[in-house]
């Protein structure tokens, strides 16, 4: 989809699902909160949960709509437009973030940048379909963060996978 396709969709309010990603709530319930780094946000659901337990985040976007729906329901998450699909560096420095989400949504050179930005120690949580126009293969997930400890890992019509930076 373009971006005009995605920001018709959030102005319509089509399919905001506004419960955050089980993957994540699980990955990160037991977890101290710290800074946290949620691409492709969407509306926010999974960047308005972290804030909710104390989480430091930052969720981006490329819909403006989106963008503008978080702000509306969380003025707490630093929320930013920007196109993920340009492949330029996200603007962070190396290991700035304790946890980086990203959730239903692919393109793979954010999983070079999710390495970049996460701390040692840090968690990537990632879900991706395996099914559909954008999809993984097999074992992709696991192979993007082959030297990360994986800590959950599952194969079926979503790929998902929690790994933390060594």
């Amino acid at each position: 989809m373009s971006l005009d396709e995605w920001n018709e969709r959030y102005r319509a309010r089509d399919d905001i699902n506004p419960d955050p990603a089980e993957l994540l709530v699980s990955a990160a319930s037991g977890l101290p909160p710290g800074r946290a780094l949620d691409l492709a946000c969407g509306a926010g659901r999974n960047a308005i949960w972290l804030a909710s337990r104390g989480w430091d985040v930052v969720a981006i976007d490329g819909a403006d709509e989106a963008i503008g729906i978080l702000r509306s329901h969380d003025s707490s998450v630093d929320a930013r437009v920007l196109d993920l699909e340009t492949d330029a560096p996200l603007p962070f420095e190396d290991e700035s973030f304790d946890l980086v989400a990203i959730l239903y949504y692919l393109h793979r050179p954010l999983f070079a940048e999710a390495r970049r930005v996460v701390k040692r120690g840090g968690l990537v949580v990632c879900a991706v379909k395996m099914r559909g126009t954008y999809r993984v293969k097999p074992e992709e997930l696991a192979q993007h963060f082959a030297d990360f400890e994986v800590l959950r890992s599952s194969e079926g019509e979503i790929a998902e996978l929690v790994a933390r930076r060594a």
